[in-house]
């Protein structure tokens, strides 16, 4: 019998691919979908922090085209980093042609200053400086990432931002800074997403496929023993235990070490090392239409709480009433801390005015908060040493971590469905 903890994308991935229908699903929420859930609320729907969908893998492709048959669109993607009164197309230092001539010089000088004389570099800071150069780190990639992160960017390890960083050439910048660029970068220039439900129709376009799901069902404690594992749920109000041998989690690790028993004193201290950053996101719908014409928004500057501005209306029209807008704004703060989300929100209306994406007179007819405790990885010089003693005491008691933040990774839909699919093959048997 086997057991998986959350109905999460990994989850609900790791349950569809098992060669077995011996498994019971547990997941502490009324419904599944984990982080991919999401809401409505006066007509308009919006995800719990925003979400799309892309992928360079066949397989995953292929899969979430058929469980959603028709209800998929596909976009190229219009994001823009919003920069002293500007938009710049994303990625920055690729589109610098409406920057001023000086800071156009400055970025594409230090970027060839970066390539004609390699350095050694040894964390993201270094990582930003050497390959990108000062003048897209001094701009651009330093403010952003500082506000991203909330954490020294000299204290973090560079290896995450492989496939996830464009590094256009001197050619290439030179082409963006004369407004003549025709090449579409990252991977993530074109994505898909579903017409209607929000990104919460990916999860759901599983269930048919699963048995054995039992919501409003936390994990309260388990318990290793020599030839099972025992698990209490809270079912419903009432405390059940089951008996399994073996279980699939996709609890976040130090939620999971918590609730363990009897872990090691050192599998205890190094997953307290572990970092991360929570999130509050802002629903927001506005009774005016075309707000922008943008899918997301960066935002470096420090005059603005939020880091990002996405636009579900430009997703899929079908996420917003008609002629009205809506947006989801991000705001990271550092695990452990809190935030005050009435001063937040205060903000978040102060900046959009200030960046001319709202007006005094605009009516918002939804203006919801919500807080994400475990939203982004934090890739610390330790990491990897870290992660994988923990998960190698895990596995070696049966319990295998499946999807972000059981993983300690930080990795988007596809490879959180891929991971799933390849767990369940490995360790389902």
């Amino acid at each position: 019998m086997i057991g998986i903890l959350g109905a999460g994308l990994a989850g609900l991935s790791t349950a569809y691919h098992l060669d077995q229908e011996d498994y019971v699903i547990f997941e502490k929420d009324a419904e599944p979908g984990g982080l991919c859930k999401s809401f409505m609320r006066k007509g308009y729907t919006f995800d719990f922090a925003p979400h799309i969908f892309f992928t360079k893998d066949e397989y995953v492709k292929s899969l979430v085209e058929t469980l959603l048959e028709n209800n998929l669109v596909t976009k190229i993607r219009k994001a823009f980093i919003y920069i002293y009164g500007k938009y710049v197309e994303y990625p920055f230092e690729a589109n610098l042609g409406e920057l001023s001539k000086e800071i156009i010089e400055e970025c594409i000088l230090s970027a060839i200053q970066a390539k004609e004389n390699p350095q050694e570099y040894h964390n993201f800071y270094e990582w930003i400086e050497n390959v990108l150069g000062k003048g897209v780190a001094k701009h651009y990639m330093i403010p952003y990432n500082e506000k991203i992160w909330k954490y020294d960017l000299k204290k973090m390890d560079f290896k995450f931002v492989e496939g996830r960083v464009p590094s256009p050439d001197i050619k290439e910048m030179v082409k963006g800074a004369l407004g003549t660029q025709d090449k579409a970068f990252g991977p993530n220039a074109t994505f898909s997403y579903p017409i209607n439900g929000g990104i919460g129709a990916i999860p759901k376009a599983f269930l048919p496929y699963i048995k054995n799901l039992k919501c409003n069902s936390a994990v309260n404690h388990i318990k290793i023993k020599q030839n099972e594992i025992e698990v209490t749920i809270n079912e419903n109000k009432k405390q059940k235990l089951y008996k399994f041998d073996k279980i699939f989690s996709s609890i976040p690790l130090p939620d999971l070490i918590k609730i363990l028993d009897d872990v090691p004193g050192d599998i205890q201290k190094t997953c307290s090392r572990l970092i991360y950053n929570s999130l509050l996101f802002a629903a927001i719908g506005i009774n005016r239409s075309a707000i922008s014409d943008k899918h997301w928004l960066y935002f470096p500057e420090k005059d603005y709480i939020f880091h990002r501005l996405s636009f579900p209306m430009n997703l899929s029209e079908n996420t917003t009433p008609l002629n009205k807008s809506s947006i989801i704004v991000e705001v990271t703060f550092p695990k452990d801390q809190s935030i005050d989300s009435t001063e937040t929100k205060e903000l978040i209306h102060a900046g959009l005015i200030k960046a001319n994406i709202l007006n005094e007179k605009d009516t918002l007819e939804v203006f919801h908060t919500g807080i994400v405790k475990y939203a982004y990885i934090i890739y610390d010089l330790n990491h990897q040493k870290n992660v994988s003693k923990i998960h190698e005491y895990l596995i070696e008691n049966n319990i295998i971590p499946v999807g972000r933040f059981s993983q300690w990774e930080y990795i988007n839909m596809d490879k959180t469905i891929l991971n799933g699919k390849t767990q369940a093959e490995k360790f389902g048997k």
